[in-house]
């Protein structure tokens, strides 16, 4: 995980929660494989820091799968906040799923290596949230200070067969004009409790890397146009897709493929998260050559 990416100077407090497919209720369970429907998921982050994938559901009927491995979860939550009186400088929370069923431990020993960098974070955040603050005790304007808090997110989305998609969100606030958000997406084997390859993904339907780079590609141009940075310079655009499907900002979900980019990478943070869906479909069909 790029921690530093995120964390960098600001390196301040922490609340990490993971948000599953369905209700935010720490104590409610989550099945996602029992019965004969799936679950439907919104599409990534499009610019609300609260809107990411699994966070709302729907259910349709569909054909019973071959796999099913009755895999379900529970939300667990770890908290903590640092004050000086009535007044919170810092605030830490870890929500995060806690698998149970076939091949559970397979899954919970992957979400424990997303959770492991932030809990390792968490001491760096708190003794910086403590200096800011001593550091601002005799400022006039402490009154106006506010925690400074980071969040983790990790949400799940039920793929095709045996794969699941841990989509994580990273949320960083120290002040300033507005948030920093940082995304990635870990299509897990759960069978294997491995992650996949992007490659390994694509290659049953035929298309190449360098494909599906140049399919996303005319697409993110014709549907977000001015919005880019590199409008001019199809070739740095391209190197940033390319670098998409390596970097875990990839993922799978009832309709297809979907890359994404975060705030900043290929457009301002006003634009949000862009993202480019690519139906199975479109796949199936060699990218509609």
């Amino acid at each position: 995980m790029k921690l530093k990416k995120i964390v960098g100077a600001l390196g301040v407090l922490m609340t990490v929660t993971a948000v599953g497919c369905g209700s935010s209720d720490n104590t409610a369970k989550n099945d996602i494989t029992n019965s004969p429907s799936e679950t439907v998921t919104k599409g990534p982050l499009s610019g609300v820091e609260e809107d990411v994938p699994g966070g709302i559901e729907i259910t349709k009927p569909v054909q019973e799968e071959e796999f099913s491995y009755e895999l379900q979860y529970s939300l667990k939550e770890e908290s903590e906040e640092e004050k000086d009186g009535e007044f919170v400088y810092f605030k830490s929370a870890i929500n995060y799923p806690v698998f149970e069923g076939k091949y559970a431990e397979n899954m919970n020993r992957f979400v424990a290596s997303l959770t492991e960098g932030v809990r390792e974070e968490l001491f760096t955040a708190r003794d910086n949230a403590k200096f800011d603050y001593e550091e601002s005790k005799n400022d006039e304007y402490r009154i106006a200070m506010f925690p400074e808090e980071e969040e983790y997110i990790v949400s799940c989305i039920r793929n095709k067969e045996q794969y699941y998609t841990l989509f994580t969100k990273w949320f960083s606030y120290s002040g300033g004009a507005h948030p920093n958000t940082f995304c990635k997406a870990y299509v897990v084997d759960v069978t294997k409790g491995e992650e996949e390859s992007f490659e390994n993904m694509i290659r049953p339907y035929g298309v190449s890397v360098e494909e599906v780079v140049e399919f996303a590609m005319t697409r993110i141009q014709s549907e977000h146009g001015d919005e880019l940075f590199e409008t001019d310079d199809e070739s740095a655009l391209k190197e940033w897709i390319h670098m998409f499907t390596q970097e875990n900002q990839w993922y799978l979900n009832d309709k297809g493929l979907v890359l994404f980019a975060n705030p900043y990478d290929i457009a301002a943070y006003a634009y949000g998260m862009i993202e480019c869906e690519i139906s199975y479909e479109e796949l199936e069909q060699g990218l509609k050559k």
